[in-house]
């Protein structure tokens, strides 16, 4: 005897019967979307670029910074409209270049 679930449909009110490893094989689709999803690049990041404000996170310093960091020619960036970007590849020649030596 094959086994069922019910899923009432909200927009209708119907309720539906559906066979259990159909709704197994939902959730094994959904766990293969969720898993594919995970290891997508941010969707902040444009290629090798990043955002103002993941850079922001990745250093631990604020707009203003960033701000006269970019002023002073300090930090290489990308603006397009309103929105600044980052080379990934900029930040950690920046780090590499200010770390202190001991």
């Amino acid at each position: 005897m094959k086994q069922f679930d019910t899923m009432r449909n909200e927009t209708t009110g119907s309720l539906l019967v559906v066979p259990q490893a159909f709704l197994e094989s939902l959730a094994e689709g959904q766990n293969k979307i969720l898993a594919l999803l995970e290891n997508t690049p941010d969707k902040n990041r444009i290629g090798d670029y990043v955002t103002e404000a993941e850079a922001q996170k990745m250093l631990g310093r604020k707009a203003t910074w960033f701000w006269g960091m970019r002023t002073k020619g300090l930090l290489a960036f990308a603006k397009v409209g309103n929105k600044v970007f980052y080379s990934r590849k900029d930040i950690e020649k920046f780090l590499e270049d200010h770390k202190n030596k001991l």
